[in-house]
């Protein structure tokens, strides 16, 4: 707008002009000569206003200064606050932004606020986070959630994060698409403001069954029917002596390796380790134990585990080609010289082999 048609044209910032609109609207009481003597330049004061640092303040204040100076009695009964038009989605977006900053420029507020725009750096470090775990979520294997997402693979979620911390403090600086400030197109602000949603909300939805989480609530058994006896033998892993068992290797009677076994316990709920208790090693040299299938279900009681070096995050399954079944610790035992006979005792029938205990 201009003050003077022979004067260059001002450029009024957006939540100025919003400002001035509430301020005029609270002195709609008043005839339009004394309104527009009041308002008349308004526009110019606070962009300098603006300018210089100064915030706007609240436009009801602002108003009813305007009235005592003017010798104005004060407004009659307070009117409901006029919505905004929805069908003009940036007339929206600056009254939003107006009365925010009017709320936050409170003497009891604004020192919290001032603290939060400091802070506002670590806001885009963690919504970069909150992005690229929420893809690990989706699609990944089940891990402890960790600082530095893995995606399953090696050096892939460290590639991914930098990456998504850098798009993150662009966009927060303005430098990159939708970027933030009034300047900026109805559509880059509302864009913004669903990424920025979307960030707060995620970590919300983390609990829900995505194919990470559902590899983790079936990777201690491979049957239904087994699934509870597995998670309660996993819960404190297997232990000898106090130190955990990572793996176990197995022989037959004449002292030979075998190199694929089934273990169960006495009320034939399968004899797992839990797939976190298995890794052990640091950085490069980390190893972790990866089960055997049961078609796309992975069984953890069959030994010995493979093994797979990993930097972060459990075994992604057999079908990785790196992950190999180790070597047993002894070539080869002492035969054992009496074995009791199966027809020594005779078989239960009501322990009959169910669905699955099979590979």
């Amino acid at each position: 707008m201009s003050t003077d048609p022979t004067h260059t044209q001002i450029l009024v910032r957006p939540e100025v002009a919003a400002f001035v609109d509430e301020v005029r609207r609270r002195l709609s009481d008043l005839d339009d000569e004394t309104r527009d003597d009041l308002t008349g330049g308004l526009e110019a004061d606070l962009s300098d206003q603006l300018a210089d640092g100064t915030p706007l303040g609240e436009p009801d204040i602002y108003a009813a200064e305007l009235r005592a100076a003017a010798g104005l009695p004060e407004s009659g009964p307070r009117r409901l606050p006029r919505l905004p038009d929805l069908r003009d989605p940036a007339a929206l977006l600056d009254a939003s932004r107006t009365r925010w900053a009017s709320l936050v420029e409170r003497h009891r507020v604004a020192p919290a606020w001032d603290v939060l725009v400091a802070l506002r750096p670590a806001w885009w470090v963690a919504r970069a986070w909150v992005a690229v775990t929420s893809l690990d979520m989706v699609t990944g294997t089940w891990e402890p959630l960790t600082l530095v997402p893995t995606l399953g693979a090696p050096y892939v979620g460290e590639v991914l994060l930098l990456a998504a911390v850098a798009i993150s403090t662009l966009i927060g600086l303005g430098k990159l698409w939708p970027g933030s400030g009034p300047d900026r197109t109805p559509a880059s602000r509302t864009v913004l403001v669903l990424l920025n949603t979307a960030a707060v909300l995620a970590p919300f939805t983390w609990s829900v069954p995505w194919p990470g989480t559902e590899d983790h609530t079936t990777g201690n058994a491979y049957n239904t029917g087994y699934r509870e006896g597995a998670r309660s033998v996993s819960e404190d892993s297997l232990r000898l002596d106090g130190r955990p068992i990572r793996n176990l290797f197995a022989y037959d009677v004449h002292g030979r390796p075998i190199v694929a076994v089934q273990l169960f316990d006495q009320d034939g709920d399968p004899v797992v380790i839990d797939p976190r208790a298995s890794a052990h090693g640091r950085g490069t040299a980390r190893s972790v134990g990866c089960p055997a299938y049961n078609g796309e279900v992975p069984a953890y009681n069959v030994f010995p585990l493979g093994q797979l070096q990993l930097r972060r995050g459990t075994c992604a399954g057999l079908d990785d080609p790196d992950a190999l079944k180790p070597d047993h610790p002894l070539a080869s035992v002492p035969p054992l010289d009496s074995v009791p006979s199966p027809h020594d005792q005779p078989a239960d029938p009501r322990r009959t082999p169910g669905p699955g205990r099979t590979r």
